[in-house]
């Protein structure tokens, strides 16, 4: 009974283990399991919108300057959801739209999808990142179960709702005067502020 009670021990660290170190242990900067999905992911998320906000013309699907280079400031530059015609499709590089062409993916709006679904897979790894670190320290994830909030409205307000729609269109584009362009369209067309579950959020 002592023997099966016993704590078991290994001779030499299995590949686990080993990973385990490197991820969690053996750094400056804390990488951890969560880390695999939230830095590429989240990476990739800011290098599109950077890349959209930067060089990509909305003029195929929004009839709109939309970067820097069409002169655009901070406030008026955006990712742009892909046109209406593309309904609710994933808009991968090497999907039958762009067919591996990345100017034409740029064109449709492939930016939009690419960062949308890298933002929410990446705001994911955060809350994970929270998680592990509160374990880590032994403490309760309150942290991290209040950060499902925002993933709740993002994911609500980027996915959810233009699923609901005819196409990725009617999201929100990434930009700020994109975000209260959506406001004053979702008012017009939901009358959400009569909403009373909005109210008592409010």
């Amino acid at each position: 009974m002592t023997i099966a009670l016993g704590k078991f021990t290994k001779d030499e660290n299995d590949l686990f283990d080993i990973m385990d170190d490197w991820l969690r242990r053996d750094r400056f900067v804390f990488v951890g399991w969560s880390g695999l999905l939230l830095f590429p992911c989240a990476y990739f998320a800011l290098g599109g919108w950077f890349t959209g906000t930067t060089f990509v013309t909305s003029w195929y699907t929004h009839g709109l300057a939309s970067s820097y280079l069409e002169g655009c400031n901070f406030l008026t530059a955006a990712v742009s959801t892909p046109a209406n015609s593309l309904a609710h499709s994933l808009l991968l590089l090497w999907g039958p739209e762009a067919q591996g062409d990345f100017t034409r993916w740029c064109q449709l709006g492939g930016l939009w999808t690419f960062v949308a679904l890298h933002g929410a897979f990446g705001l994911i790894g955060f809350m994970l990142r929270q998680f592990e670190l509160a374990r880590s320290v032994q403490l309760r994830p309150y942290n991290a179960i209040a950060f499902s909030a925002p993933i709740a409205v993002f994911v609500s307000v980027f996915l959810i709702y233009p699923l609901g729609q005819s196409g990725w269109f009617f999201a929100p584009s990434f930009g700020v005067a994109a975000i209260f362009r959506f406001i004053l369209f979702f008012q017009g067309f939901h009358n959400w502020t009569l909403n009373p579950f909005h109210m008592m959020g409010v």
